[in-house]
Order: C-alpha cells, then sequence, then structure tokens
C-alpha cells in the first residue's frame, strides 16, 4: 500500500532541513525556493497516482495542452485493477479525473476560501484573482490562530515577474517569471481551489460515497458524501462531504469529520466565480516602502511561527 503525505501546497525542503517539522499547507503557500521547482512541480510524487501504466483510455486533452504540465496524457493508473474499477464505475471516476485535470477546464477564476482544522485553531483565508491565459495571478494570504491573524502574505504574478510581500514587516522579494517557475506561481495560492490535490478522497473508492447533480455559486456542481476508511487515510478516516464543479473539476466545499463526527479539516468557498473573466485592475501591489530581500530569507521570516503546528494528512490510493 502507497502511502504519502498529501499537502495542500507543496513544501520547500528547506525549510524542512531547517525547522524538521512535516509538511503542512500554510507552509507551502507561503515558501518558493528558487531551487527546488523540479520536486515542487512534479506533483505525480505527491498524488494518489505516481507510478502510472498505460492505458487505452483516450485522453479528453491532449498532453501538448495540459495547462498544468506535470500531468500525464493519459489518467495515470497505477495498476490495471484501478483502471478496472474506474470502468466499474465510469461516472464517478470522471469526477476523479476531472478533479485532477481542472485546470484544462479552468481559464479564469476569482473568489474566496477559507480552510484548516478547528480542532486546533488554526484556519487560513484566501482571496485570489487567476488568470490562466494571460498568465496573471494576484492572491492575498492569512494565517488565523485561535481568531488572531498570524500572517498575512501578497501574491502579484504579472509581467513576467512574481513578488510576494509581507505587509506586517515590509518586506517584499522579486523573481522573474520563467517557462520552469511559472506554473508554480500561477498556481500559488489557488491551486486547493483550480488543481486540488484532494482529488485523492474519491479516488479509486468508488463504493464509499455517493453524489448528487446541484446548483450552487451559481454553477452545476456534485454533491459528494461518503465515508473514508482508514485505509484511504488514518487521519481523515470517518464521513466527509465535498462539493465540486462539475464543469471544471473545481474544489468548492470539504469537511471531513473523522472517527468522532466532529469536523477535523475543512475547506468552503465563496463568491466564488469561474471562467466569467477577471479586470485587469485587480492585479496591481504596491510595495513602495517595503525592503527587498533574498527569496530565502522572506521564505524564512516568521519561521517560528509554525515550528510547533502539526500537519500533512497520510492517504493511500487503494
Amino acid at each position: 500500500m502507497l502511502k504519502k503525505l498529501l499537502p495542500i501546497f507543496l513544501v520547500t525542503l528547506l525549510a524542512l532541513l531547517l525547522v524538521g517539522i512535516k509538511f503542512y499547507p500554510e507552509l507551502k503557500d507561503m515558501m518558493v525556493n528558487e531551487d527546488d521547482y523540479e520536486a515542487q512541480g512534479n506533483k505525480e510524487l505527491i498524488k494518489d497516482a505516481d507510478s502510472s501504466s498505460e492505458t487505452n483510455e483516450k485522453p479528453e486533452i491532449d498532453s501538448a495542452k495540459h495547462k498544468d504540465k506535470t500531468k500525464p496524457e493519459k489518467f495515470p493508473f497505477r495498476e490495471k485493477a484501478e483502471e478496472e474499477l474506474a470502468k466499474k464505475y465510469p461516472d464517478k471516476f470522471n469526477i476523479a479525473k476531472k478533479m485532477y485535470y481542472a485546470w484544462d477546464y479552468i481559464d479564469n477564476a476569482q473568489g474566496e476560501y477559507e480552510y484548516g482544522s478547528p480542532n486546533i485553531g488554526d484556519i487560513q483565508q484566501v482571496q485570489f484573482y487567476v488568470d490562466f491565459v494571460k498568465k496573471k495571478n494576484r492572491a492575498k494570504y492569512e494565517r488565523l490562530q485561535d481568531g488572531k491573524v498570524t500572517e498575512t502574505i501578497n501574491l502579484l504574478l504579472k509581467d513576467s515577474n512574481a513578488i510576494r510581500q509581507k505587509p506586517k514587516t515590509n518586506i517584499f522579494t522579486k523573481e522573474p517569471v520563467t517557462t520552469d517557475n511559472q506554473q508554480r506561481y500561477i498556481g500559488l495560492f489557488n491551486s486547493v481551489i483550480t488543481n486540488s490535490e484532494w482529488y485523492t478522497l474519491v479516488y479509486n473508492n468508488y463504493s464509499d460515497w455517493n453524489y448528487k447533480v446541484d446548483e450552487k455559486y451559481g454553477m452545476p456542481v456534485y454533491q459528494i458524501e461518503g465515508e473514508l476508511s482508514e485505509k484511504k487515510s488514518e487521519d481523515l478516516a470517518g464521513p466527509f462531504t465535498m462539493v465540486v464543479s462539475k464543469d471544471t473539476g473545481a474544489l468548492l466545499a470539504l469537511k471531513c469529520y473523522g472517527q468522532d463526527n466532529e469536523v477535523i479539516l475543512y475547506l468552503k468557498a465563496k463568491e466564488i466565480k469561474i471562467n466569467q473573466g477577471v479586470s485587469d485592475d485587480v492585479f496591481q501591489l504596491d510595495v513602495s516602502g517595503d525592503k527587498e530581500v533574498s527569496n530565502k530569507e522572506f521564505n524564512l521570516s516568521g519561521i517560528e511561527n509554525y515550528e510547533k503546528k502539526p500537519g500533512g494528512v497520510e492517504t493511500s490510493n487503494d
């Protein structure tokens, strides 16, 4: 059985070495190391399907046209049994597949979302605007502990430059955008919605959940409800609900209740708009008066806020 940490975002190797912590989502949002793109870009290392096998399925979208260049041309079944199970539950598999290739269906998006673990009082809030066609991304990230904002990060990707700012400490870092790191920045802070790793919760366990088509957030959605087994995730085992955009595969809501039937992990979006256009006016960030620092210094500033926090969720794709 393959087990791995399923992060919402990818963490830098530098942070792990320095503080010896497990993966946890807020660090992955904050930290971008100019030397770790290969690890960050290769999402198959943390997905349910990293060891893919050839299938006979004709892909909906040619690999050359995938917006997420790390995604293979065909859905990466690890073994024949997974492919056969997908054929037995084609409608449910197509939901997981739509989430996996969600970027291919999204040209632009904007909105807000909140996610976290209520039992430890650790919450993240994000407001984002992203245009995948124009290669622009603007986001505001806030981390709250027991209701108090402990970290704020602003992001602007525009004109082949990526700027991250910490307004509370008046510092920012700027990095030229290249073919190698563009995908990293275009998905930063929005990919939990637009390119969610949580597709793994509904992959290869089709008999454990049901769905219905409904209308929410002004769009058709799949409302999913089921039970996560310990085999799927020891950390999240128990009832769960999920809301997924029917047309794009974007993740709009998630609740995992655990074995005590209390919410232990949640994500909820609001004011989400997909493929309705984003005004160019929102892609602005004022860093006048702030000190420019290196990418490394920016990443390490405030690291002490995270040293005592648990994190990471183990999942299996069996």
